[in-house]
């Protein structure tokens, strides 16, 4: 549920982005160069809400166990993600992060190929994200390498 919720969160800002593109030759109309990256930001709201639907359902059959470990160790990951993000660099740091955060909510456990995978992808959209799509400059591997 809770990969599904951050998914929803960066549709949200990639719709936001997508809603200040303005056409350079002409007046904005409804097929423009903005009206792309908001069907697809439509189509991805659709596809989480199926998904967190789904997720609910099978939630609510069973029985919730209240416990705070994962949340204690998502607070935990978040933390040492953050110290060590500038000295580590972009790569190593958000690698350590995705997988430490996969390994708490057990996912892709069991088939470690996509669980690499899908840590390596996670890292490199949100390089892409934040690099390429909002210029932020992160910090490079090892202070520099």
């Amino acid at each position: 549920m809770l990969f599904p919720a951050f998914l929803l969160v960066l549709t949200t800002i990639y719709l936001a982005e997508a809603l200040s593109i303005r056409s350079q030759f002409g007046g904005d109309t409804i097929v423009g160069p903005r009206f792309m990256p908001i069907l697809m930001a439509i189509i991805m709201y659709v596809a989480l809400i199926v998904v967190m639907v789904g997720e609910w359902r099978k939630e609510s059959e069973v029985t919730a166990t209240g416990s705070f470990l994962r949340p204690m160790m998502v607070v935990l990951a978040t933390a040492i993600y953050i110290a060590v993000f500038r000295p580590l660099g972009y790569v190593p740091a958000t690698l350590c992060f995705a997988a430490a955060l996969f390994l708490i909510f057990d996912f892709e456990r069991k088939r470690p190929v996509f669980f690499v995978m899908y840590v390596i992808a996670v890292t490199a959209l949100f390089y892409g994200l934040f690099a390429g799509i909002f210029g932020v400059r992160l910090p490079p591997m090892l202070g520099g390498f």
